[in-house]
């Protein structure tokens, strides 16, 4: 993990030996940590303010079992839309969409607070293997044990017929780097094997992309895309825990469960006739057959000068996909402004999770998705409570967005960015709230992407310092989570995006208990059934991040300012053409 740098400033303060330890701000008053609450909880009285058990209480509601984890198309989500709709009617949001074409006054006539989302949803036959002939031996690979494979292109049988086998490194093609895995080499109907994350990870080379911190040259969506734009016929990632950020069975357990996409007629972006993953001992195998050290070669392929490797080796599938039509929905209300209803700042967090998956082992198949993503969008529920009791009402429009189909590949967001209910050019920032950690108060939070928008991240310093905490750069940005959330799809037209959660740094504890919960999280709970709702959480440290989250964007409301992407960011260009069209 890259080490982060404290700012002289900071360690005149607080590092010296004599210096006295910073003063802690004493916790505000709350609530016991969770109060049950009896009856319709549609009905159930709320408080006003950010509240520790309505937090608890949506929650809860969200990740039970009742909800079967919130699966898109399934009965969870009918259930968890009914939640959504009771929750915006009687705090007093009103419905954002209407078909055919954006609202542009409120209420808008025939609106709805959902934005129909189409969906393909597959399945890879259970006992579907993949097989490699490599010098003169076979080798079997299983589904959910050595590999997991599937296909987007929406064919009912998918034929792998002894594809020639290549190691295209980390599968990237980025000329502004100087940088390309596929130069001089033709992969039509061929099978390329590739490495997790970005070049210059495995070597802490900051001289390469951005070192150890993930581009999104990194993320397996990316990979997928170039693999089918150099006409691969099948892309197969090479799982790895550390450049990966999750272990194998985290791949398992959301990619053997039913698989969710939007349409080729919605999605311009190349699609590959068969993708997926491969365990790193069965790729050690794999080339060991043909005489290959494969350590040495990732090795190589993370340095400048790499070249493609070609096995001896030829792939062989016979995929069966079960496929079905459908849809799924994004959750969009708002609170019209009092001054600049036709702008707006938006906040978001996904609902939907990996809902019930009959290949996990064991007797639990519920991915009840407590912390992720119940907590982002309990989250959302309450800081819209928090905008629709303020007085004087917002100047500019407040939107609560819970996009669908995150899980997917942020597939929701990016359907709401192509097909925008509300105008992208006048939305001034986008707040998003992904997988709060609920575990006490800490003295930090960290920016995910910090240098992205130093304008939202002035904004975030500022509402920090009135708790007495600071704000630090991502612990992990080798993880890339700036590309894992939905908030990619707005930075991506050009919408300022701020990204932050709780830092490592608990209150009480310091900062080796909050990377041993976050580690723990990641190990034990993160897309696996034991991430349930827990009676005994402290809420007191995610209720000072909503009043932050809040905060920020109460001032955007208030003194109309147009936050920037920072100087180097790559989303700067679009945001530049979406003030033309403000302009217009």
């Amino acid at each position: 993990m890259r080490r982060m740098l404290i700012p002289a400033t900071l360690c005149l303060a607080a590092c010296g030996s004599d210096a006295p330890p910073p003063e802690v701000p004493a916790p505000p008053p709350m609530a016991p940590k969770y109060v049950e609450l009896k009856g319709d909880p549609a009905r159930a009285k709320l408080s006003a303010a950010i509240d520790a058990n309505d937090l608890a209480r949506h929650i809860q509601t969200l990740s039970s079992d009742e909800y079967e984890g919130r699966g898109p198309g399934s009965l969870g989500e009918r259930l968890t839309l009914n939640y959504f709709e009771n929750e915006f009617q009687r705090i007093g949001f009103l419905p954002a969409v209407a078909d055919g074409k954006p609202c542009t006054a409120f209420p808008c006539e025939g609106a709805s607070f959902f934005q129909r989302v189409p969906m393909v949803t597959t399945r890879t036959a259970a006992g579907t293997t993949l097989n490699f002939a490599v010098a003169g031996q076979q080798q079997v690979l299983t589904l959910g044990k050595e590999m997991v494979i599937g296909s987007r292109v929406e064919k009912p049988l998918i034929e792998l017929k002894d594809s020639e086998v290549v190691f295209v490194g980390y599968g990237v093609n980025a000329p502004e780097q100087n940088w390309n895995d596929y130069a001089g080499l033709d992969v039509k109907g061929k099978t390329v094997v590739m490495l997790i994350n970005d070049p210059g990870f495995l070597r802490g080379d900051e001289t390469l992309f951005k070192g150890r911190a993930m581009t999104y040259y990194g993320r397996w969506t990316y990979k997928f895309e170039e693999a089918a734009r150099q006409g691969a016929k099948a892309a197969l990632i090479v799982h790895n825990t550390e450049p990966a950020a999750y272990k194998w069975d985290v791949v398992v357990n959301s990619w053997t469960g039913p698989q969710h996409d939007l349409p080729i007629a919605e999605d311009p972006e190349p699609r590959i006739d068969v993708q997926g993953w491969i365990t790193l001992d069965a790729a050690k195998a794999l080339f060991a057959a043909d005489g290959k050290d494969f350590d040495a070669l990732m090795l190589a392929a993370d340095a400048p000068g790499f070249k493609p490797v070609a096995l001896n080796a030829k792939a062989r599938a016979s995929i069966a996909i079960s496929m079905e039509n459908a849809f799924s929905h994004n959750a969009v209300a708002i609170l019209p402004g009092s001054g600049k209803p036709e702008e707006s700042v938006l906040y978001m967090g996904h609902w939907d999770h990996l809902g019930v998956n009959d290949q996990i082992e064991g007797e639990d198949h519920i991915l009840n998705g407590a912390i992720d993503n119940a907590s982002g969008v309990a989250g959302a529920l309450e800081i819209a409570h928090a905008f629709a009791a303020m007085e004087p009402k917002p100047a500019r429009s407040i939107v609560i967005m819970l996009p669908t189909l995150e899980e997917s590949g942020l597939l929701g967001s990016k359907y709401f960015a192509a097909h925008p209910p509300l105008s992208l050019a006048k939305m001034a920032a986008v707040i998003n709230m992904d997988a709060l950690p609920i575990r006490g108060r800490n003295l930090d939070m960290g920016v995910i992407g910090q240098g992205q928008s130093p304008d939202l991240e002035a904004l975030l310093a500022t509402a920090l310092q009135t708790q007495g905490r600071t704000m630090e750069p991502e612990s992990a940005p080798e993880k890339g989570f700036f590309f894992r959330s939905d908030h990619f799809n707005f930075a991506r037209q050009g919408v300022p995006a701020l990204y932050a959660r709780a830092g490592l740094t608990h209150a009480d504890r310091g900062a080796e208990y909050g990377k041993q919960w976050s580690d723990e999280y990641t190990a034990n709970r993160y897309h696996k059934p034991a991430d349930q709702f827990d009676p005994a959480w402290d809420y007191a440290g995610v209720v000072e991040d909503l009043n932050v989250y809040f905060q920020v964007g109460k001032v955007l409301s208030a003194t109309g300012q147009w936050p920037q992407w920072g100087e180097t960011s790559e989303f700067r260009a679009a945001r530049a053409a979406s003030a033309s069209e403000r302009a217009l």
